[in-house]
């Protein structure tokens, strides 16, 4: 930067007095539209053990459902897993961030161990789990609305168990965005 002539503007001076315009420009238009400071969403965390012989040794599709609405609820809770994953099924419930049901969809290999975490929604009703197993079978489990939570699937089906602090946690499995024909 080239000394000012005429001025007692040193490049110093300058640089100062621009990066203090700067800081009272942006302290500003703080005042004026706050920043809001973004929470980070409550989750629900757990631990998914998935036996050797689980679903004859094949790929077992696990969706966590997350109900915001008593009447849907009830509609939700009547349905076992092969109803749950059929056309009519879960594609009818999906939606956006305001949706009152969100399901969240993960296939889990036999023999392995997974952390999974859920958005906790404000105001949920119930949080179900459906197992795709290709014995027949109910495959629903009902979980906690907070906190973790331990899921375990063996040879016939899947079961969750007591509210437990999720231990040993791995990076969570990442879920399935496309579960929907018209995804």
């Amino acid at each position: 930067m080239a000394h000012l002539e005429g001025s007692a503007l040193t490049p110093r001076r300058y640089l100062a007095c621009s990066t203090l315009a700067a800081a009272a420009l942006l302290t500003g238009c703080s005042l004026m539209h706050p920043v809001r400071l973004v929470r980070p969403e409550k989750m629900l965390a757990f631990q998914v053990s998935v036996a050797p012989d689980a679903n004859q040794n094949s790929v077992v599709p696990f969706d966590v459902v997350v109900i915001r609405d008593k009447d849907l609820l009830k509609q939700i809770e009547q349905m076992d897993a092969a109803m749950w994953f059929s056309p009519k099924g879960r594609c009818k419930y999906r939606g956006g961030p305001k949706a009152k049901v969100q399901f969240y969809s993960w296939e889990f290999v036999p023999n392995q161990t997974f952390a999974i975490d859920v958005p906790a929604m404000n105001g949920s009703k119930a949080v179900l789990g459906f197992a795709r197993y290709s014995a027949p079978g109910e495959h629903r489990v009902t979980f906690t609305t907070k906190g973790g939570q331990s899921v375990e699937m063996g040879e016939d089906g899947v079961h969750a168990l007591s509210l437990s602090a999720v231990s040993n946690r791995q990076p969570p499995a990442a879920a399935i965005q496309k579960v929907c024909p018209d995804d």
